[in-house]
């Protein structure tokens, strides 16, 4: 089974591809989880607490990518279940290898 859920926050701007009927939109998104070191939650110099930040490519087609385009911005939390996408792409005579998750589901926090 490939299934992906993550809840983060939207990191770029939204960019639209394709056509309105065949296309889609795409943006980065940040997943945090704490440092813990010796079973303690990590704070910084200002009590922060320290994250390990991922950051994930996101797709979504059709009226979710519009949905999206539409409601949502930078900044902007959301919950999105989808899968992950491989692909490979040459260009210049190098290859470039890209991971996507394609959203099925994307929930506005």
């Amino acid at each position: 089974m490939n299934k992906v859920f993550l809840s983060g926050r939207i990191t770029s701007d939204i960019s639209r591809f394709g056509t309105d009927s065949k296309g889609g939109v795409s943006f980065s998104l940040v997943t945090s989880k704490p440092v813990i070191k010796d079973g303690q939650v990590q704070k910084d110099d200002n009590g922060y607490t320290e994250t390990y930040d991922e950051f994930h490519q996101i797709k979504a087609f059709n009226g979710l990518g519009k949905s999206v385009a539409n409601h949502k911005k930078k900044g902007d939390k959301l919950m999105v279940v989808g899968e992950i996408r491989y692909s490979r792409n040459e260009r210049d005579g190098r290859t470039y290898y890209n991971t996507d998750i394609v959203a099925e589901e994307i929930e506005f926090l």
